[in-house]
This record gives structure tokens, sequence and C-alpha cells, in this order.
């Protein structure tokens, strides 16, 4: 679709999409900072997918073109977890090139359809159509086509987020994302509890109806190991590290070998 008064030529570039039904686990890298240089030597060392930080990290939303472009330009998929369920902020998001949104603490089926409804085009949505940030770089695509719409992953991280688990699913989401420290803290149990111990099956639980229901289940590992347990509950997408544990697990082997 034109917007009129932008150029017609582009770089010839395409936006990577995230291919959430892949037969393999896709291991991503958490971006902390807001240093593009750093997601770029994560994109091109091989992490299948990259995602922003945009609640607990530094980056602005001013920030998020160039630190997708850094992924993108590896083939890599970016995307960002958004602050809130602002939908100003997760439109322009979306028109600066994020691949997926993911977005915090979703507790009902209403809360859910709303935000679906925000990351697509009608008529299976309602998001307002100005990619203008990814214009001239990128063509600008077929408007709401479905392969090539960014995905939407809701977060399961509380009590109420996994009492209304089917209501949740049944909003349609591309996936669910389970935050496992906050889901372990809603519920008064560690961290190890949920996902190494006596709690496990809850987690195991949520991969289970998530794939029943047609839903990709993710989950945040932060952890290579934790991550490989995780695929074995059925879970399909998650970061295995930050930028930051890259950067203090290099400096901790390195001083360590003094």
């Amino acid at each position: 679709m034109k917007i009129y008064g932008t150029s017609g030529r582009t770089s010839g570039h395409v936006l990577p999409n995230f291919e959430l039904d892949s037969e393999n686990p896709l291991f991503g890298l958490w971006s902390i900072f807001r240093d593009p240089a750093i997601v770029e030597v994560g994109a091109a060392e091989g992490f299948d997918w990259v995602c922003i930080d945009g609640q607990h990290g530094h980056a602005e939303l001013a920030d998020y073109k160039t630190i997708f472009e850094a992924a993108h330009n590896f083939g890599v998929p970016a995307g960002v977890r958004v602050p809130s369920h602002e939908v100003g902020h997760i439109g322009r998001a979306m028109d600066a090139g994020a691949r997926l949104i993911i977005v915090p603490t979703v507790e009902d089926g209403e809360q859910a359809t709303t935000l679906v409804e925000t990351c697509r085009y009608a008529p299976r949505g309602k998001r307002s159509y100005g990619p203008t940030r990814t214009i001239p770089r990128y063509p600008s695509g077929v408007v709401g086509e479905v392969d090539t719409d960014p995905k939407v992953a809701l977060m399961i991280e509380s009590v109420k987020g996994y009492e209304n688990l089917d209501e949740i699913l049944a909003a349609g989401p591309d996936a669910i994302f389970v935050g496992p420290y906050d889901l372990a803290i809603s519920h008064g149990w560690s961290l190890e509890e949920l996902t190494r111990g006596d709690k496990q099956h809850v987690l195991r639980d949520i991969a289970s109806r998530a794939t029943e229901a047609g839903v990709v289940p993710g989950l945040y590992a932060g952890d290579i190991s934790l991550a490989k347990e995780m695929v074995q509950l059925g879970f399909k997408f998650m970061p295995i590290c930050t930028d930051g544990a890259l950067i203090t697990t290099a400096a901790r082997r390195l001083l360590d070998a003094r």
C-alpha cells in the first residue's frame, strides 16, 4: 500500500518473519541495554531471535528501530516486550519494525482480545496503518497479510492469568509467554520450585493447554540448561541469556583464568 509523500525506492531488505511454527526450539537473546552493536553481534553469531526488554530494560521507544535493524540485517527477527498495555506504544513499536510483540501481565480474556486486536489490521483487528518508520528501508508489503504480520505473545505471569488461561488462549494470540519469576512470586513459590521443583507441573500444564489450543508456548529461561529442560515440557521459544549476562559471563571467565 502506497503512503503518499514517501520514497518509491527501498533498500531491497525484507523484514524477517518470526517463524514460531519451527520444528526446532527457538533460542533468543534478551536485550537489556540500548546498544544496537551488542544486538548486532548476537544476531551475527546466530541467535534465532532477539527481544528488547521495553519493560525493565534501558531502551526507549526511539531506540527500537535501530536495534531492530541491527538484528534484521542478519535475517534475525527482533521484537520487544512492551512496558504496558498502552495501545499507542504497541502501535509505534510495530511501525518501527517489531516482528514480535510480547505484552506483560495479561490476566483475562477481555484484556487478551483487546491486545490481540491492537496488533492486527482489520478485519482481524484494529491496528492503525502507518509504518512510516520502516519505509523506505523495507517494502511496505500487503496490509493484513497473515503470514507477514508481527506475532503477538501474551504473558502469563500471575495467579489470575493462570486461572484464566483458557479464555486468554481463546482470544487467539500467536503465542503465550510465561514470566516464571512473577508467576512464582504470585503463587508464593520460589523460582526453583516452579521451574525445577514440585510445582513444575504448572508449567507443563500451561505448555500443554496452549499447544492444544493452537497457540505456541514460550517462556523466559535466561539460561541454556533451563531452556533445554523447558523444551522437554513443551515450550517452543525462549531467551537463553541477556546481553548483560553475556558480558558478565565473559568477564568472569576471563578473570577466573588469571
